[in-house]
């Protein structure tokens, strides 16, 4: 039809019809965007520790009592928090391979923001509405939503969310729904550590609301105290994990010690991915809250501002609070909504669009939701261990060598070395920090790592002062693997090495790493891993490239020859182009 004011009641129809359609093509967008965020295809450190520990479990038929893989506490307790997530990413990996684990991390996130969806739905809430908020969720989800174990804990999250929302929806407590919290908690306790933050907000709802109720009616006095006797069962449901009440002593010996050197315990940062998206997020929920009409439930209010704070102080939290957004806000979202459009469109008339009108503005969202799911396939078709982030090349080097003994390597690289080289191979300190290494181990290798640059840190009392080398003697470690964006650890290794009594020697260099063998393990002919000179690799090449993950070495060895061809080839040319200065 021509455009124009609709005059006749056929005209009316067949604007409605054509908003209908636009307003589908808006809500099939909304939902292409916001997967976009969630296949955040990043390679978390710590994933090669958490398939292999599950496959050592698997292997050995039993859960470890103390550390493995490492040399500097062999006998220290090791309490593993996340033992069914790490199951889930090591049966996923042998079953669905790298791209099927990426494609159900893509999965789980939007299932998480359907049951949202579908919650409000129930409520009145519109599509466009909701899934304008749930954008803006999964803006705030992507930096977290990436494989690792946490993703349970988002998923465990929106499970309590809904249960919540079931059992309180109604006149009256609908208590089947709440029967399923205890057993959430006992899985979540399980799978990730943040199941500390679930039970708080599930403990603080269930109170919030009985005293809700007491305040209502006196009389109302059995379901809060049937509340309360809920929220203390939740409790005794985290006791159903392999160390039972040890995993509460050492929760609050870890929770009560400051880890300001973790980037996720610090709060959002300005200029970081996380600021901008929260603050906005902070903002719109701010202003629906104060501007909607819809009934403010008051313990969510208090539940929402708690996490928010905790949000603000460390950025790990800042998934939580989206999650929250995105079950509690869409009914105040629409009310806000329809207050402006009804205001808007006060006093105008329907207008028509031309046949032209509708063509360009189907063809428009049409080829945006293409391209969005061009990306999402790109993203979930790559999964890339960069050479220029990760020591393929030096790993590989290892292997091909057969270089094994005690390893000293920044605990963003030790996982990946466990899965490359164990059990040949044991390492001074690893992701897993606090679960299973003392606070002199973690302060010795941070010194190392960082030296004393000023920034956010804490040492343990008992560690005396900073020691960068001190890593260096603790086990006598036989190999030291240096990040070279770090500078301590190369400007120590250059200086241990131009000692006239110093240990060690470097065997290994490009762009990246820097390996460094004891002299007495590499230089020694008689020592069953000496190095000569010609088997050496020393230049400055950053690699553009990467392999997908895991990237493991190679296990086809090369010739004697072949290799030595190389390594002299590559040695020659990093002589030929090098100052003699910056050698």
């Amino acid at each position: 039809m021509p455009s124009g004011v609709v005059t006749t009641e056929a005209q009316l129809e067949e604007a409605k019809r054509d908003y209908r359609l636009i307003k589908r093509l808006l809500v099939a967008m909304l939902v292409a965007s916001c997967a976009v965020p969630l296949t955040l295809n990043l390679v978390d450190p710590d994933l090669w520790g958490h398939v292999r520990y599950a496959q050592d479990a698997m292997r050995e038929g039993r859960l470890p009592e103390h550390a493995t893989h490492t040399f500097t506490a062999a006998n220290h307790p090791w309490i593993n928090h996340e033992i069914l997530a790490e199951f889930a990413l090591a049966f996923g990996y042998q079953g669905l391979g790298v791209y099927g684990l990426l494609a159900a991390k893509l999965a789980l996130g939007m299932g998480v923001l359907w049951l949202a969806w579908r919650l409000a739905a129930r409520k009145g809430v519109r599509p466009i509405a909701c899934w304008t908020l749930l954008l803006l969720v999964a803006t705030n989800l992507q930096p977290f939503w990436i494989l690792r174990p946490q993703l349970l804990s988002f998923v465990a999250c929106a499970a309590m969310l809904a249960l919540l929302d079931r059992a309180f929806s109604g006149d009256t407590i609908r208590w089947r729904w709440l029967a399923g919290l205890p057993l959430l908690m006992a899985l979540w306790v399980n799978s990730h550590g943040a199941f500390v933050a679930g039970l708080g907000i599930a403990v603080v709802y269930l109170v919030g609301k009985a005293i809700e109720l007491l305040v209502a009616s006196r009389a109302a006095w059995r379901p809060a105290a049937g509340l309360a006797a809920l929220a203390a069962l939740c409790v005794a449901a985290t006791l159903v994990n392999p160390y039972g009440l040890e995993m509460w002593r050492w929760l609050a010996d870890s929770l009560g010690t400051p880890r300001p050197e973790i980037t996720e315990w610090r709060p959002p940062r300005w200029g970081g991915p996380t600021f901008g998206p929260f603050v906005t997020l902070v903002v719109v929920a701010t202003a629906v809250l104060i501007a909607s009409k819809a009934r403010r439930d008051w313990t969510n209010l208090v539940v929402l501002a708690l996490v928010g704070w905790q949000a603000s102080e460390h950025l790990r939290h800042i998934a939580f609070f989206a999650l929250l957004c995105a079950f509690w806000l869409p009914v105040h979202v629409q009310s806000v909504a329809t207050r402006l459009r009804a205001k808007a469109a006060e006093g105008l008339p329907v207008v028509g669009l031309s046949r032209w009108a509708m063509a360009v503005a189907v063809v428009a969202m049409s080829g945006a939701f293409a391209l969005k799911g061009v990306t999402v396939g790109d993203r979930l078709s790559l999964f890339t261990v960069s050479c220029a982030q990760y020591p393929v090349d030096a790993l590989d080097y290892m292997h091909q060598e057969r270089l094994r003994g005690k390893l000293v390597v920044c605990f963003n690289w030790a996982q990946y070395a466990i899965a490359a080289l164990a059990p040949e191979v044991t390492v001074s300190f690893d992701g897993r920090f606090r679960t299973c290494y003392p606070q002199e181990v973690v302060d010795m290798n941070m010194d190392f790592l960082l030296g004393d640059e000023t920034g956010p840190r804490w040492r343990s009392p008992d560690s005396g002062p900073i020691d960068p080398s001190r890593v260096l003697e603790y086990g006598e470690p036989d190999y030291v693997l240096v990040d070279r964006h770090y500078k301590t650890p190369s400007r120590l290794m250059a200086e241990e090495s131009e000692k006239p009594d110093g240990q060690w020697s470097l065997v290994y260099q490009d762009g990246v790493a820097q390996l460094w063998g004891r002299k007495s393990v590499v230089d020694a002919p008689e020592s069953t891993q000496f190095v000569p000179a010609d088997r050496r690799i020393v230049h400055n090449e950053v690699s553009p490239l990467g392999a997908t993950w895991p990237a493991l070495p190679r296990r086809l060895t090369p010739s004697r020859d072949e290799t030595i061809k190389t390594v002299a080839q590559r040695t020659a040319d990093f002589e030929n182009n090098t100052p003699e200065s910056d050698r």
